[in-house]
């Protein structure tokens, strides 16, 4: 399915659900576009909410291409928060040097934490997709257990860390606003992804387990290691994204600092065809409807929810179409 045709299908089911809703899609699409470009602070939340959704999109792109349907993308990207939540608190150091740090920590939380679906389904040959739905749930628990627990932040409110030194914050793109340099990140890492697809022999092999895993196995790849580092790669890109929410947009760690980027990232990345530079261009569509959602409920009447169910449709009517065109796939093989 062609991107484009994705996307006005993905329009269309919108306009419909708003017309069941009660609203006018007219005035709903109005008031989208006006909440997400209406003016500078309304593009710089927008592409907030890019830059969020940008880093697990193309964690699941990466694992896709290797033929792994990774959903764990919430829980890497949950526990990569933590870990720069967890060390920003106590990392006391001049900007340049605590930022690397953390988002270096994030990217090795989330990318470990991925690593144990790679270990589970190349060592035992598991459901990565049952490991990284369990791994969600299990990320969310002892991330609420270790921030009012163990690691409690004095003076913290709630499930949360106290907040980051300033010297640990991304630094802003547009001041007064929420935009930091995480979006130039997130773009470049896209940059980066579609270099190592296109270029490097990693990315063939890469794309050979996933295409031709029978083709693969018998060219001498070592498909176990391939699940492996793929998982622990995708993890790393998640976990990043985690770390740069806490370090640029919350300058905490919360347990609900995700909602629920890691599961619609599955749909901007089957709309970008998995390619690192359409997934851009989606995640900019996604994050209109993120942060355009609250314009359409007060303007247009549109429930947020409606939002919410066309993003799910999404993650499973592209899923299934994937799906089964790889079974058909592997079938005429």
């Amino acid at each position: 399915m062609r991107p484009w045709v994705a996307a006005v299908g993905l329009l269309a089911i919108a306009a419909l659900a708003m017309v069941v809703a009660g609203a006018n899609p007219l005035l709903g699409f109005f008031a989208l576009f006006q909440g997400s470009l209406g003016g500078p602070s309304q593009i710089a939340e927008t592409l907030v909410q890019t830059s969020s959704l940008l880093f697990p999109s193309l964690a699941v792109a990466f694992a896709f291409r290797a033929g792994l349907f990774n959903i764990g993308a919430e829980g890497q990207l949950i526990v990569g928060g933590l870990v720069a939540g967890v060390l920003g608190v106590h990392l006391i150091a001049p900007q340049i040097i605590a930022v690397p740090i953390l988002l270096a920590g994030g990217a090795l939380g989330g990318a470990i934490w991925g690593s144990l679906a790679g270990i589970l389904r190349a060592r035992f040959g598991g459901n990565e997709v049952i490991a990284t739905l369990m791994l969600n749930i299990i990320a969310a628990l002892m991330a609420n257990y270790l921030v009012v627990g163990p690691l409690h932040t004095p003076g913290a409110a709630g499930p949360e860390t106290g907040e980051l030194p300033v010297t640990s914050w991304l630094p802003t793109l547009l001041p007064g606003s929420r935009l930091t340099i995480a979006l130039i990140i997130a773009i470049l890492l896209a940059f980066l992804v579609r270099w190592v697809f296109d270029r490097t022999v990693f990315g063939y092999e890469l794309r050979a387990s996933g295409d031709a895993p029978d083709a693969a196995r018998r060219a001498g790849i070592n498909l176990p290691r391939m699940a492996f580092l793929a998982m622990s790669i995708s993890g790393a890109m998640a976990g990043l994204g985690g770390a740069t929410i806490v370090t640029g947009v919350l300058h905490r760690f919360n347990v609900s600092l995700s909602p629920g980027y890691g599961f619609i990232a599955i749909a901007v990345a089957l709309v970008g065809d998995l390619d690192p530079l359409l997934i851009v261009v989606a995640s900019f569509a996604f994050g209109m409807l993120q942060s355009g959602s609250l314009t359409m409920q007060a303007v247009a009447h549109v429930p947020k929810d409606v939002v919410s169910f066309v993003e799910g449709l999404a993650i499973v009517a592209l899923a299934a179409r994937r799906f089964v065109g790889t079974r058909k796939t592997a079938a005429g093989a």
